[in-house]
């Protein structure tokens, strides 16, 4: 076996494995694609975004455009701020939200869904057949439906099954339940809740796109069935989360009218109304919207500029048009005309990018706009201020215009050693350029001179300490040469480190997230820094010590006062910056707490409730209560409510075991906005406790004696 030590063996095997693997592999793949054998059961209408799809027989998960077709036994998955409409053959119509999966199977002839997690609805109204049934399959539970329309949301603990159109029978641990139109049925470990809800959803309307173009919006919230004498029997709350679960929400309050606006960004909601049933007092919940807050920049042109003049000798110029990306639309039509009215238009043109150019131009003045399109339901199109900008041929050839190094810029002395790049603005009146450096602004002395074609120059030889003059000679077909006005730049030893905000000695106002951005000149070729924060001088006991990538840092602090930083990088021993100081102040403050007392024991077996009170503040319109169980590794929040009072009794005893809990209160002012800003948290503990129970001593009878 020498041949295996033989190299020329060796090599040529490996590379006839790496070929036979390859071809294999690529095999693989286009089965995979072409492994759709299967009858057609749909067709994917529209897709936003993020859509998935995977076949019975295999492990990858494909991207799914428009026009696509479902095979039967596919698996269909949305991400996040994705959906999709698919259309089966007989006319059913399934809408599948965001972070939603479902696997379809129709074999026995009918239609059979197994829903995995998510939300999806199912309109029927337009079938060809009622005697085809759409069973849908979620863990132990089915739902089937002949015609009508089927809203249903699954988390891990909770279905909920909204019938608009029909109606559809709910299996469950073998009982089944009819639901009729307008009705919920709410499905958990407990059981199995069906029922007209008391309040309905209006506005925002479920799946709703919002657009943005400051990236926040005034959501109004608006429900039905809401009436005064009801709302106190039923303690209805609104509830908005991030996640279809609910099992963080953004915020939960009280319904004092059936109308409720609330501030929010750019991102995707759910919302609903939770209360108690008017007869079985038990929790129950509207059915869940969601809707979306899309943030939609306006469009604007960023090249050309507003009466910018292109200018050339022989051939025309390239004008080319570049404008902001937006994330919700899909295409791009660039429209040119010779009026502001673009009654005579010259050029329209469609793109997918965003960046577009034409050489055609001819001599004269111009307007120029850009239009949007969106392949998004409700998303109109958008168009751009219009500019105006002139193609104009030159008399005269101009000297070449220098671009970088800036004149006066500073560079440190190890920077120059890696690349020093310099640019100048490219002239089609030149077939090529001479670049010139040199020690003086006369040019007596030149150090270095290159010749190219191309209107950028690289260097890597590195420059010693000092100043330096550069410029650049355009030379013509005809060899005409005109040289540029100089530029210069410095080399220095080092650069130093700057910080750059907040100005040392300045009170910064915090908010109740007690927040300080930390802020520092970025040195050339450095992304990491080391940051230190001390109370004192110096710097005895350090309070943060963080090895920060970027120039900034956000500095968290629950103590107001007065703080010292430095900044150095952190890839060498270099020296500190110079050492600044800041002060966090506040003008909102917080209340003052008064019950229950710092680390107060409180016994549940001689209290059906627990009274929270604390004092009132100047100008405040209101408070936040928080309560918080601190017992285990993690902290869990037990109660989270605004109030207009100054007290708060808490009955929900049975929320509370024996151990240790926190108890917060802010204060909330108005804003000029409308909105209410918290101040920062006052925090007390207090203990839960029942008193020890003595082992029983039994008195008589003393002794039975049994044969």
């Amino acid at each position: 076996m020498r041949w295996l030590n033989d190299t020329r063996f060796v090599v040529s095997a490996l590379l006839l494995l790496i070929l036979v693997f390859s071809f294999l592999l690529h095999r693989n793949l286009n089965y995979r694609f072409n492994d759709a054998s299967g009858p057609t059961i749909g067709v994917i209408t529209f897709k936003n975004k993020i859509v998935l799809r995977k076949y019975n027989d295999a492990v990858v998960w494909d991207l799914i455009e428009s026009k696509t077709e479902v095979k039967n036994r596919d698996t269909i998955r949305t991400e996040g701020l994705s959906d999709a409409i698919l259309t089966l053959n007989d006319g059913t119509k399934i809408n599948i939200s965001e972070n939603s999966m479902i696997l379809l199977d129709i074999s026995d002839k009918n239609i059979n869904i197994n829903f995995a997690y998510g939300s999806f609805e199912a309109a029927r109204e337009g079938t060809v057949s009622g005697d085809i049934k759409m069973n849908i399959t979620a863990g132990d539970k089915t739902v089937q439906v002949a015609n009508g329309d089927v809203k249903l949301d699954k988390t891990k603990s909770e279905l909920n099954i909204k019938v608009d159109q029909g109606e559809a029978k709910l299996t469950s641990n073998g009982k089944e339940e009819t639901i009729a139109k307008d009705q919920i049925a709410n499905v958990t470990e407990s059981g199995v809740k069906v029922g007209k809800p008391v309040y309905r959803l209006v506005a925002p309307e479920d799946r709703k796109n919002i657009l943005s173009e400051s990236g926040t919006e005034r959501i109004q919230f608006s429900i039905s069935g809401w009436k005064q004498e009801s709302a106190k029997l039923t303690n209805a709350s609104i509830e908005v989360s991030l996640l279809p679960d609910f099992s963080k929400s953004l915020f939960k309050e009280k319904l004092t009218s059936a109308n409720l606006s609330k501030k929010l960004g750019a991102g995707s909601y759910y919302w609903r109304v939770s209360y108690e049933g008017p007869s079985s007092k038990s929790k129950q919940t509207t059915e869940v919207y969601q809707f979306r807050i899309l943030s939609d920049p306006g469009l604007r042109i960023m090249s050309p500029k507003a009466g910018e003049v292109f200018t050339f000798t022989q051939d025309a110029p390239v004008v080319r048009f570049v404008w902001n990306p937006l994330d919700l639309y899909s295409s791009y039509t660039v429209q040119i005309a010779r009026d502001s009215n673009f009654s005579d238009g010259v050029i329209s043109k469609q793109t997918q990018n965003q960046s577009l150019a034409f050489d055609s131009l001819k001599e004269g003045s111009y307007f120029a706009r850009i239009q949007a399109k969106s392949n998004l339901p409700g998303i109109a199109e958008k168009t751009s201020v219009a500019v105006s900008f002139q193609v104009t041929k030159k008399t005269n050839i101009a000297p070449p215009e220098l671009l970088e190094p800036a004149r006066g810029k500073t560079f440190a002395e190890e920077q120059t050693k890696s690349q020093l790049f310099f640019s100048w603005k490219d002239d089609k009146d030149f077939s090529g350029y001479e670049w010139e450096l040199s020690s003086d602004s006369n040019f007596r002395s030149k150090l270095k001179t290159e010749s190219t074609k191309n209107n950028f120059l690289k260097l890597t030889t590195g420059f010693g300490m000092g100043v330096y003059y550069w410029r650049v000679k355009g030379i013509s077909s005809n060899g005409i040469s005109l040289e540029s006005k100089p530029n210069s730049f410095t080399v220095i030893a080092k650069e130093e480190m700057e910080l750059i905000a907040p100005a040392n000695g300045a009170e910064v106002e915090v908010d109740e997230r007690s927040t300080v951005v930390l802020k520092w000149r970025k040195l050339t070729g450095k992304s990491n820094y080391e940051l230190e924060i001390a109370r004192e001088s110096d710097f005895k006991p350090l309070l943060t010590k963080e090895t920060v990538s970027g120039n900034y840092f956000e500095f968290k602090s629950k103590d107001l006062g007065r703080f010292y930083w430095r900044v150095r990088p952190a890839e060498d021993d270099s020296d500190f910056s110079a050492v600044r100081n800041f002060q966090t102040i506040t003008n909102r403050e917080p209340p003052s707490l008064l019950n229950p007392i710092r680390n107060e024991t409180i016994d549940l077996f001689t209290k059906s409730s627990i009274l929270f009170s604390w004092k009132s503040v100047e100008k405040a319109s209101g408070y936040r209560i928080l309560v918080i169980d601190i017992s285990g590794i993690r902290e869990k929040q037990i109660l989270n409510e605004r109030t207009n009072s100054t007290k708060l009794q808490f009955s929900e005893i049975q929320k509370l075991n024996v151990g240790r809990y926190r108890w917060e209160v802010a204060a909330l002012y108005k804003q000029s906005d409308g909105t209410e800003k918290e101040s920062a948290y006052n925090k007390q503990d207090f203990f839960i406790s029942v008193p020890e129970l003595k082992v029983p001593k039994i008195l008589t009878p003393g002794k039975i004696y049994v044969e």
